[in-house]
């Protein structure tokens, strides 16, 4: 395309996508952003997917811009290639230009790219999820998505990181390129989805320092189990298997909070939290504390006074525990707004 034309095709397409969406018809399936091409609304489809393949790209998506957009371009860049548009439509580059990018040590500005580090650095999400989550969503919907978003997340929560299997294709070369450390790497299990949490714990019980190529090649690895996960739970919902691939069961701890801390409008009963992250992961004394019968203080720093007696707590937590450790998975628990 010559540049003269290059620039008109630009200033029309934006023009017509800031009037667009002012005007958009939302009972149509589709929103126009130019002349001569159309962006169905989501979800965008999905077909059955390798996932040695996503891995692979996982990783190399990771060396070329980190873990969100590793896990999103794994992902969605098989869809462009095995479902088409579209998935076309994505700013993508193609494999080969991801494998040339990064055997000239360059990073390439891929979607997703914001969510390093728990986005942009700030240690809260893990990227890997973010990205992946994001491509779920896309493919299937929120409906069937926050079902395989939220194994997902447990997936992770309970495995000990990177896996065996990724650690195999590293030290064996096996990825499409070489990576930051082609050793074999500690296995740790970090029983959290925060950024913040499983790096810090990885590198005091791993003895790496937090800016060393074995913490990044870790980050590499745990993308590429994360991109392979993610499409094995999407080849199961595609076939109807997803509670038998991974039941959704939530933490005994987390199971025994949610008796009382939940979402619900009994705030003397303890219906202020909400949520299925692993209690445990952050509130260690909390839950001490709790069990003692002792003063128990929220985020905000107010004293909540005394309980229950750790005799209670231990009787209401074990009726009621196992049920809904069982049960969120499958009627999808009161946290849906």
């Amino acid at each position: 395309m010559k540049r003269r034309e290059f620039v008109k095709d630009l200033i029309v397409t934006s023009g017509a996508e800031f009037i667009g969406f002012s005007q958009a018809n939302l009972g149509k399936k589709t929103h126009t952003i130019s002349n001569s091409r159309e962006v169905p609304l989501l979800p965008w489809g999905y077909v059955e997917l390798d996932p040695e393949e996503a891995m692979k790209r996982g990783y190399l998506g990771f060396l070329v811009s980190e873990c969100s957009a590793g896990c999103f371009l794994a992902i969605t860049s098989l869809l462009r290639e095995k479902k088409g548009y579209p998935y076309t439509l994505l700013p993508l580059p193609t494999f080969e230009e991801m494998v040339a990018a990064r055997k000239a040590h360059k990073h390439l500005p891929l979607p997703m790219k914001y969510g390093h580090v728990g986005i942009e650095g700030y240690g809260t999400i893990c990227g890997t999820l973010n990205g992946a989550a994001c491509a779920i969503e896309w493919a299937v919907g929120p409906k069937l998505g926050k079902k395989i978003i939220r194994r997902l997340f447990r997936w992770y929560e309970e495995t000990a990181f990177p896996t065996p299997l990724t650690n195999g294709y590293a030290v064996n070369h096996k990825f499409p390129v070489k990576g930051k450390w082609d050793k074999p790497l500690p296995s740790v299990r970090c029983n959290s989805v925060l950024c913040h949490v499983v790096v810090s714990k990885w590198c005091s019980l791993a003895g790496y320092a937090s800016g060393s190529k074995q913490r990044s090649e870790r980050c590499g690895r745990i993308t590429a189990d994360v991109a392979r996960q993610a499409v094995i739970l999407l080849n199961a919902a595609l076939k109807g298997e997803l509670e038998k691939v991974f039941p959704f069961k939530v933490s005994n701890e987390t199971a025994s909070c949610r008796t009382c801390h939940l979402k619900g409008k009994k705030f003397e009963q303890g219906n202020f939290s909400r949520g299925f992250i692993a209690c445990e992961s952050c509130h260690v004394e909390d839950i001490k504390a709790h069990v003692k019968a002792a003063p128990l203080p929220t985020a905000f720093g107010t004293n909540l006074g005394t309980w229950m007696g750790a005799a209670a707590i231990g009787t209401v937590a074990g009726i009621g525990a196992h049920l809904v450790a069982t049960n969120i998975g499958r009627k999808g628990g009161n946290d849906e707004r």
